[in-house]
C-alpha cells in the first residue's frame, strides 16, 4: 500500500468513525484492567512490606525471592480461563452454545470440565518447573522442600479457576444477549478478574504459610506446619480432577480441547515460569522503585488483552469465513482498523498506569521513570506479541487446529515473557 493509497484509506469517514469506534469499545472494555494496579497494590503490600517488616536487606533477599519467583507465573496463568473465553465466543456465535448457565448444550459443560482440568494441571507444572529453577538459580537461599511448590500454586489457581469459570460464562452470556462482543468485552474483565483473585489467594497462602520463617542464620531452615495442613486440600481438588478426567476422557471434543492445549500449556508456563526466574532478578530494582512492582500486574494484563482482543476477533472471522487463512490477511482493512483502535486504546491506558501507579504507591520521585519504562513497554510488546499470535492464529487454523485452543495462552505467556523481560532490561542500569 503506498502512500497516496494510505492517505485516501484514512480519509475515508467511515473507516476513521469504525477505527474511532473499536478504539472507544476497546477501551471500555480495557478500563477493567485498571483494576490490575488493585492487584499491584495488594502485591505490593503483602509482597514489598511483607518482606521489609524485620530486616528487608536479609528477609526480602530471601523471601522475597521465592516470593516473586512464583507471582509471574501464576499471575499469568488464567487456569484455563482464556480457552473457555475464546470458545464461548466463538461458540455463542455459530450456535454450539446456549447463552445460559444452566440447561445448556453439552459442549459447554465439557469446556467447562476442560477448564477446571487445565487449572489443575497448571498448578502442577507450575510448581514442578519453579521448584527446579528454585534449585537452580536461588543458590544457598534454595528451598529443598518441594512442598510448597505444590501446594501454593494448586490452591491459588483452583480457587481461582472455579470462580472465574463461572464468572466468565455469566459475563459472555449477558454481552451475547445484550448484542455485545463477547470476543471483545469478556477477555479483558476476565484476565483482570484472573490478576486480582489470584493475588488475593497468593497473598492469603504467604500470609499463612510466612516463608521468611523458613529461613535462619544459616540458610533454609524447614517449612512452617501450615504447609502440611496445606497439602490436605490440594491432595484432594486432584483426587477430584482424577476422577473427573476418568469420566470425561472418553468425550471427544473434551480429549481435543486438552490435546490441543496441554502441550501449548507446557511450553507457556515453562516460559512463565522462567520469566519469574528472570524477574527475581529485578527484585532490588522492583522494591526501591515500587511503582514498577505496582503497576506490573496492569502492565501485562493490559498488552495480552490488547492482542487477545484482536485475536478473538480474528479467530471468529476465521471460523465465519469472513477472513482469508493466509498471510495476506494482514492487509485486511477490518484487521488494521482493530489494531489502530485497539493500540490507541492500550497507549491511553499506559499512561495512566505511568501516572497514577507511582501516585497509588506513595513513589512520587519516579514518576517519569515509571511512565517512560511503561509505554516502552507497551509499545515494544504490542507490535511483538501481536505479530507472533497472527502468525500462530494462521497457522494453526491452515492446520485444522482450533485457534482458540492455542491463541490465549500463548498470548498471555508471550506478554508475560517480554514485558518481564524490557522491564528486566530496562531496569538493569538501576540494580547494576
Amino acid at each position: 500500500m503506498n502512500r497516496v493509497k494510505i492517505k485516501e484509506w484514512l480519509k475515508k469517514p467511515t473507516v476513521i468513525r469504525i477505527t474511532f469506534l473499536i478504539a472507544v469499545q476497546a477501551l471500555l472494555a480495557l478500563l477493567f484492567d485498571v483494576f490490575g494496579l488493585g492487584a499491584g497494590s495488594i502485591g505490593t503490600f503483602t509482597f514489598l512490606e511483607y518482606a521489609s517488616r524485620t530486616d528487608p536487606a536479609e528477609v526480602f533477599a530471601k523471601a522475597g525471592a521465592f516470593i516473586i519467583l512464583l507471582y509471574p507465573p501464576l499471575l499469568s496463568s488464567d487456569g484455563g480461563i482464556g480457552i473457555l473465553v475464546s470458545r464461548l465466543g466463538t461458540g455463542l456465535h455459530l450456535g454450539s452454545i446456549k447463552p445460559k448457565i444452566l440447561k445448556n448444550t453439552k459442549q459447554y459443560y465439557t469446556l467447562i470440565s476442560a477448564t477446571l482440568t487445565l487449572g489443575a494441571f497448571n498448578g502442577l507444572w507450575i510448581g514442578v518447573i519453579s521448584y527446579i529453577i528454585n534449585l537452580i538459580i536461588q543458590g544457598a537461599n534454595r528451598i529443598p522442600n518441594p512442598l510448597p511448590f505444590i501446594v501454593i500454586p494448586i490452591l491459588t489457581l483452583t480457587f481461582a479457576s472455579l470462580i472465574s469459570s463461572q464468572i466468565a460464562s455469566f459475563m459472555a452470556f449477558f454481552m451475547f444477549k445484550r448484542k455485545l462482543n463477547p470476543d471483545i468485552w469478556v477477555y479483558p474483565t476476565m484476565s483482570t478478574v484472573n490478576n486480582v483473585l489470584s493475588t488475593l489467594l497468593y497473598a492469603a497462602m504467604i500470609s499463612m504459610l510466612k516463608p521468611a520463617n523458613w529461613y535462619n542464620e544459616s540458610g533454609f531452615n524447614s517449612i512452617t506446619r501450615g504447609t502440611y495442613f496445606a497439602f490436605i486440600p490440594a491432595f484432594l481438588y486432584l483426587v477430584f480432577i482424577s476422577v473427573l478426567v476418568g469420566i470425561k476422557v472418553k468425550n471427544k471434543d473434551y480429549r481435543k480441547i486438552l490435546k490441543q492445549a496441554v502441550p501449548v500449556q507446557t511450553v507457556t508456563l515453562t516460559i512463565n515460569s522462567l520469566t519469574g526466574g528472570i524477574l527475581s532478578k529485578a527484585d532490588v530494582a522492583l522494591k526501591n522503585i515500587s511503582g514498577l512492582f505496582l503497576v506490573y500486574p496492569a502492565l501485562i494484563d493490559t498488552l495480552g488483552d490488547e492482542v487477545t482482543i484482536i485475536a478473538n476477533t480474528t479467530s471468529t472471522n476465521l471460523a465465519l469465513g469472513t477472513l482469508k487463512p493466509n498471510l495476506s490477511a494482514i492487509k485486511d482493512k477490518d484487521l488494521w482498523t482493530n489494531l489502530i483502535g485497539v493500540g490507541l486504546a492500550g497507549f491511553v491506558l499506559h499512561l495512566f498506569y505511568g501516572i497514577f501507579g507511582s501516585i497509588f504507591a506513595g513513589d512520587f520521585q519516579h514518576i517519569g521513570l515509571v511512565l517512560g519504562i511503561s509505554l516502552a513497554i507497551n509499545f515494544i510488546g504490542f507490535l511483538v506479541v501481536q505479530s507472533i499470535a497472527f502468525l500462530l492464529i494462521i497457522f494453526a487454523f491452515k492446520r485444522g487446529l482450533d485457534p482458540d485452543n492455542l491463541a490465549v495462552p500463548v498470548i498471555a505467556a508471550l506478554s508475560n515473557l517480554v514485558s518481564s523481560t524490557l522491564l528486566f532490561l530496562l531496569t538493569l542500569p538501576l540494580i547494576t
